[in-house]
């Protein structure tokens, strides 16, 4: 294996964000990359020669594991299942496995790679979302009116237990899947509809009538007798996904007498209470009739001190011509409208609310609005997150592409130099000439130093991390003082003088950010005019919300053409090393670690005294 392609596998071993465990045939552990250390919290020692057992939570998970194992050696280049994993302090998680084989040429098993990517997160998350269904469905279960969905196909989806005790001697075999048309039938001929005519012709038209008012529903509830002497209020209702509600409630009750009809009022006040949505009824002149608990609580108002006051009150300044449209262009035929709306916090957070506006009409006439808000703030960080983690993923990979290509062109100019000066030693050695060997051999000593400078360039910049985990105040001041210290020698041999203004205190980490000043201030020295000692002048400016911190030198400048080529890694403008040396991977370390604090550094195209180069960091 070429000693650059070992190298960057190995760097990619260290630097792989999940752990990454070699298994050799017999399931012992021949070794694991750090973050395999960090995630089980052994130390690497301790994972030599450890049995994979140890890792498992449970017998099962490992007896399961071994059987995938086994699956995979039947024909699969892999094997993936999710299994539970011990720590060394005894705690567990989850995580799913992907185990590949490794075989030698002749086919014969010599070990696993087995690469472990913790999903504790998603199993929560999956845990949260199943117990909020079984919240929904326990106060589904709770509503005491009897409530059904019918697909567009007029097939039963939902229904709870109120609705299958509204059915009769029909609710014991009511199912999912059973058409409206068949329970309509089966209610019918269990003589729960008392007034229903008897007879073929009558009774065939009065539920083709039945079937009519379910699949044209007008929106206004109908109360008619029912069997056992209950009566019971009907309402169909359409969704805009063509879905039908079918409401059945007893108002027995409410029909015998002024309090039963009072009870169930309080009954839907309740309901309307302890539902964690904001829930208003607004009048024509768009002032509040009322409010439910979680709305006044979130206005900040009593219930009774928003009753009459002017809807429009509460609403954002921004957004209240748009409410106005929306409630305007409710109509009897589209008499639902929903919107996203954006709020601002006291504290300065985002706050979202999905609202659902409602007009109510008496035929034409508008009565009033309701307005339904659901808190979905969680809902809208979730999407920006996905959506960030995108992005970023896309600029990972396309740097990964560039930096890629790059590397391997540079790591091979001098393994191509080795390979024509070993060929010319051979050749002179096989004639005899053995005059130009010094020449060679010192040719190829300087092709292996630069593959080594290369090597060793490219480790630094893969070890730069990301994402900066102890994030601590950091003086630049500070920051600066040191990468000049450090750059001592070369500082004085070049008699350079320095100029500064002050300086800000950022966010990060302050050996990073150290290293970045380290290479602005090194290259300014190295590139500065013959004859002309160097002046650095770093000075910081602050404007929304960011800092940029500027290092100017009266050097040889860099082409504005190059602006951008310059932070590549391994890109060089001047090849002579003999005047300008280095590897060219210096600007590329700078901007990995101003990208790793969240920030930006770029070259001054407009500057033309020398070079300066612009850190932007937040503030």
């Amino acid at each position: 294996m070429p000693i650059s392609q070992k190298h960057f596998i190995q760097a990619l071993y260290d630097s792989f964000p999940d752990p990454v465990v070699i298994v050799d045939a017999d399931r012992m552990i021949l070794a694991a990359n750090p973050a395999a250390s960090k995630q089980f919290g052994y130390a690497p020692d301790e994972f030599r020669n450890c049995p994979a057992r140890r890792l498992y939570a449970v017998d099962e998970d490992y007896d399961a594991c071994l059987s995938r194992d086994s699956e995979k050696i039947a024909g699969e280049d892999f094997s993936d299942g999710v299994y539970r994993y011990r720590r060394k302090d005894g705690s567990t998680f989850s995580a799913r496995l992907r185990v590949t084989q490794v075989a030698d040429e002749a086919g014969t098993m010599q070990g696993f790679i087995a690469v472990v990517h913790d999903i504790s997160d998603y199993l929560h998350l999956a845990e949260e979302r199943r117990q909020a269904g079984d919240i929904l469905n326990t106060a589904l279960q709770a509503i005491p009116e009897g409530f059904a969905i019918f697909d567009r196909n007029e097939t039963l989806i939902v229904y709870n237990d109120a609705y299958r005790k509204v059915c009769g001697p029909v609710g014991a075999a009511l199912r999912v899947g059973m058409t409206a048309q068949e329970i309509v039938t089966a209610v019918y001929e269990s003589g729960s509809y008392p007034l229903a005519p008897v007879g073929s012709p009558e009774a065939a038209e009065w539920l083709e009538g039945r079937m009519y008012d379910f699949r044209h529903p007008g929106g206004k509830a109908s109360v008619f007798p029912y069997g056992d002497g209950r009566w019971l209020r009907v309402e169909n209702l359409r969704t805009e996904d063509g879905n039908t509600v079918a409401l059945r409630i007893d108002v027995t009750e409410l029909k015998e007498a002024e309090l039963a009809r009072d009870r169930q009022r309080l009954e839907y006040y309740t309901l309307v209470q302890n539902i964690p949505d904001f829930i208003t009824r607004i009048s024509r002149d768009l002032r509040f009739t009322f409010v439910n608990d979680r709305y006044a609580a979130f206005s900040g108002l009593s219930a009774d001190e928003l009753i009459g006051k002017p809807f429009l009150d509460f609403v954002p300044k921004q957004d209240r011509e748009r409410v106005v449209g929306v409630l305007g262009n409710l109509t009897p035929d589209t008499p639902i409208l929903s919107r996203e709306q954006k709020r601002i916090l006291a504290d300065g957070s985002d706050f979202w609310v999905f609202w659902s506006n409602m007009a109510v009409f008496d035929g034409n006439r508008l009565v009033e609005y309701i307005t339904v808000g659901r808190d979905v703030t969680e809902l809208k960080q979730q999407q920006a997150r996905i959506a960030q983690q995108g992005a970023e993923l896309q600029r990972k990979n396309e740097a990964l592409n560039q930096f890629t290509g790059t590397v391997s062109h540079d790591l091979k100019a001098p393994l191509r130099h080795i390979s024509m000066f070993s060929e010319m030693i051979s050749e002179d050695v096989a004639s005899g000439n053995l005059d130009e060997l010094p020449t060679y051999a010192r040719h190829l000593r300087q092709s292996a130093r630069r593959m080594d400078q290369l090597i060793d360039s490219l480790l630094d910049y893969a070890q730069i991390a990301d994402q900066i985990g102890n994030w601590q105040a950091v003086s630049m001041a500070d920051v600066i003082s040191d990468a000049i210290l450090i750059l001592g020698t070369f500082v004085r041999e070049a008699g350079a003088r320095f100029e500064f203004d002050s300086l800000p205190q950022v966010k990060g980490d302050p050996e990073l950010l150290k290293r970045l000043c380290q290479n602005l201030i090194g290259n300014a020295i190295k590139y500065r005019k013959e004859g002309v000692k160097p002046v650095i002048r770093i000075y910081s400016e602050k404007e929304d919300g960011q800092v940029r911190v500027c290092f100017q030198d009266n050097g040889i400048g860099v082409d504005p053409r190059f602006a951008k080529k310059i932070f590549d890694v391994f890109q060089r403008l001047h090849r002579d090393e003999a005047v300008y040396q280095g590897t060219g991977i210096g600007l590329a370390l700078a901007k990995r670690i101003a990208e790793s604090h969240n920030g930006s550094i770029a070259l001054d195209t407009t500057f033309s005294e020398g070079a300066r180069f612009i850190l932007t960091l937040p503030e």
